[in-house]
Formats: C-alpha cells, sequence, structure tokens
C-alpha cells in the first residue's frame, strides 16, 4: 500500500497539516478567542449591520478596552466607524465580555479573486527580475565607496575583510 501524498496544489496550511504540524499554542490559542469573540459580536450585532457587512466582518484583535474588526470595503468600515457609539452601547451592555469595551477600531481587508492575485503577483515577479538584471550591471557610486572605504579603514578589524572591502570599493 503505498502512502497518500497531499495534494500539490493544497495550500501551505494544509501541507503542513499533513505532515504532522500544528500551529504553536499561542497562536492557536489567539485564533480560537478570534473565531469566538467574531461570533459572539455577529450574534450581537445582527439586528444593527446589514447582512453584507456582517458577513466580511471578523475579529482580528481584541483586549477589554479595544476590538479590532476587519471588514471587506471601505463603506462597511465608514458604516462601523459612524455608528461606533451605537455599537458599542449595545455590545457593553448585552455580553459581558465587551462590558469593559471603550473602543472600535476597524481595518479594511480587500478580498481578490485568486485568478486576479496570481496574475498580479507574477506581473510583480516579472517586474522585480527586470529591475534584478538592470541592477547586476550597475556600479556602485561614489558616495558607496566612500562609505564601504572608510568602513573597511576605521570599523573593520579582520584584515581579510579590509582587504576585500577596500577591493571592492576599487572596483
Amino acid at each position: 500500500m503505498s502512502k497518500k501524498q497531499p495534494n500539490r496544489l493544497a495550500q501551505l496550511i494544509d501541507h503542513q497539516a499533513f505532515a504532522g504540524s500544528a500551529l504553536p499554542q499561542t497562536l492557536a490559542d489567539n485564533m480560537r478567542l478570534y473565531i469566538q469573540t467574531t461570533n459572539e459580536v455577529k450574534e450581537l450585532l445582527v439586528d444593527c449591520l446589514p447582512e453584507e457587512i456582517l458577513n466580511t466582518c471578523w475579529v482580528v484583535g481584541f483586549t477589554s478596552e479595544q476590538l479590532i474588526l476587519s471588514v471587506g470595503s471601505i463603506t462597511a468600515a465608514n458604516h462601523i466607524r459612524y455608528l461606533q457609539n451605537a455599537y458599542l452601547q449595545v455590545l457593553t451592555e448585552q455580553s459581558i465580555t465587551f462590558k469593559q469595551l471603550k473602543k472600535i477600531r476597524v481595518v479594511v481587508v480587500s478580498k481578490s479573486s485568486n485568478n486576479h492575485s496570481s496574475k498580479q503577483a507574477s506581473t510583480l515577479s516579472t517586474e522585480l527580475s527586470k529591475i534584478d538584471k538592470a541592477n547586476e550591471n550597475q556600479v556602485l557610486s561614489q558616495n558607496i565607496k566612500r562609505t564601504i572605504s572608510q568602513a573597511a579603514e576605521h570599523v573593520t578589524t579582520d584584515e581579510n575583510l579590509k582587504k576585500a572591502l577596500l577591493r571592492l570599493a576599487k572596483h
């Protein structure tokens, strides 16, 4: 019987899970806390927030006095910021978890389609490789040569390193 192999197209986390590795305990605890807090926030604000906002709303940070939410659009973020005091009142009055809450911060996380993001990533990597090739043949500026020489003369105590740095500065 052959050993089962993970799907080569699976995400890194799936490969790690298949290999038996787990998230570090503190990260796993934070993730559980944020998921639990997200569910509680959604339950409490189900009558206050539009469904489109609730669907993209996640707790990404939480202390006793501050709640950090991520949403999918700038419009959703502005909506929550505008009505922050009303939402704070609902959360503090209806939940022991949020009793001391004083502030809600909102961050926007845009989620683009996989095709679009992979296309952007490939375009970016192509552009970066062109820049790297252009920089390969570029000589050092006089300022950089002077800095390297000064470091070699006054900072470096290793003779071999000093010689190598001076050779680099000369060329």
